[in-house]
């Protein structure tokens, strides 16, 4: 027998017994010759071999041999995986050794792999043996443990390329305790419990539940235990895009809410904050309410839900309110247009009805003018007939009732308080009217005095 035909039966009797015991030495204990890692240490990252080496006859062989290790996915030809080559120490036949070198988890990563070996300068033995599992590695065993610091890299990777497969799959079978199907978890104040996401557009997250009283997605901040930092602003839910909406709620039960906010500790139920400007068109306010149905109400106030309504602005725009309304203005307004130019005229002014144009008003010329109708607002509580815009060419506030800063003179003597008040002959002013003026010339009642010359001081604007 050459020396070929022995290395070829030495290797065909290797095979044999490598058939038996390629993947189980990792459960059966340390493999002889490496030893054994600290209790803190990561699983190494080989394949333990063992196997008897004879010669022709059968019989033990001693000293030392290279032996090529490699890799392949299929039973023959195809691409070497990964291969390591090691000189192996032969004792009475038997030998350990190690599948190491770039046999690495991206290689080994659950596909059926075939294993090469060549002795020496021999060729590859064929057929190639078939790497089979561990029995129990079918299945990660209950409570197993998974760790290692990797770096960015992950401890557990899985994919399924099948068309309607899933990545992953848990379930918490108990049916009356409290418990997760899958619980995420970090420790760093920076880092994430759950991150998800999808790079074909779909969902990134998606929650189900058959129980109608609880949530499909719960999240909670407990600041008691160190909280959650979400920037400046612990959140149970954050929803951000770039894209489109952060945070989008929809109900189809009409006993239910699309978004329902809660504080339970006397706190801000809901809070909104924008930072647009659009004093055109006004698309972009800090809440946006849309009713579609004509009969709806915009919003309503009640003091608890679906109890007793104390105010509510219906679709049309018409406000109802059991306490009245109260504003920091003093005076009912309309807005109307003036005569020339906006920028002629100026708060406290008295005016009167246009000669020349409909619906507008300009600067009153003479006493006693009976077309006097009001005075140019500061700060009405009430305005009317305004556009739904900022356009300052659609004219000014016109104070027709109510207490408002006037320009006054005392050209007809000084003004007292309760004095009736008319036109001044000075632009824009009024003045005391005396005794019996003539009827539709009084502005209103002087709420403060002039002694002298011109001023401002508050006036009751009550036309007569």
């Amino acid at each position: 027998m050459n020396k070929r035909a022995m290395i070829t039966a030495m290797v065909l009797s290797a095979i044999c017994l490598l058939a038996l015991t390629f993947g189980l030495t990792a459960a059966q204990g340390t493999k002889p010759g490496i030893e054994p890692a600290a209790p803190d240490a990561n699983v190494g990252n080989y394949f333990p071999v063992q196997g008897r080496l004879t010669d022709a006859g059968g019989n033990p062989l001693n000293g030392s041999f290279v032996i090529t290790f490699s890799m392949y996915a299929a039973i023959s030809g195809g691409t070497e995986l990964c291969h390591d080559a090691n000189t192996v120490a032969v004792n009475n036949g038997l030998f350990s050794s190690e599948i190491w070198g770039n046999c690495t988890n991206d290689v080994v990563n659950g596909q059926q792999l075939y294993l090469s070996i060549k002795v020496g300068a021999d060729s590859e033995m064929t057929p190639r043996q078939p790497i089979y599992v561990v029995p129990y590695a079918f299945t990660l065993r209950p409570g197993a443990v998974i760790s290692a610091t990797l770096g960015s890299d992950a401890n557990l990777h899985i994919e399924n390329w099948g068309g309607a497969g899933r990545g992953l799959r848990s379930y918490a079978m108990d049916e009356a305790s409290t418990n997760y199907g899958i619980v995420g978890a970090s420790r760093s104040p920076a880092g994430y419990g759950g991150y998800f996401y999808n790079s074909g557009g779909g969902v990134g997250l998606w929650g189900y539940t058959d129980g109608p009283e609880h949530p499909a997605l719960f999240g909670c901040v407990n600041a008691a235990s160190g909280g959650c930092d979400a920037g400046s602003n612990p959140a149970g839910v954050r929803g951000v895009s770039s894209l489109g909406d952060g945070v989008m709620g929809v109900s189809s039960n009409a006993t239910y809410r699309g978004v329902y906010a809660q504080n339970t500790a006397n706190g801000i139920a809901l809070a909104a904050y924008n930072n647009s400007s659009d004093t055109v068109n006004h698309d972009v306010p800090t809440a946006y309410l849309v009713q579609a149905n004509a009969n709806g109400d915009f919003v309503v106030g009640a003091g608890s839900y679906l109890g007793t309504r104390y105010w509510r602005v219906d679709r049309t725009g018409k406000g109802f309110f059991n306490g009245g309304t109260q504003a920091s203005g003093a005076d009912f307004a309309e807005q109307i247009a003036v005569q020339g130019k906006v920028a002629d005229y100026e708060p406290g002014d008295v005016l009167v009805i246009s000669a020349e144009a409909d619906r507008a008003v300009e600067l009153s010329t003479q006493s006693f003018a009976t077309t006097v109708i009001g005075v140019y607002s500061t700060q009405p509580a009430m305005l009317a007939g305004a556009p739904d815009q900022d356009d300052p060419l659609a004219g000014i506030p016109v104070a027709i009732t109510g207490i408002v800063p006037c320009k006054v003179s005392a050209e007809n003597g000084a003004i007292k308080r309760g004095d009736l008040l008319v036109t001044a002959g000075r632009p824009g002013y009024a003045m005391r009217a005396g005794a019996n003026p003539p009827q539709g010339t009084v502005l209103g009642k002087a709420m403060g005095q002039l002694d002298a010359g011109t001023g401002v001081i508050q006036v009751l604007v009550t036309l007569q």
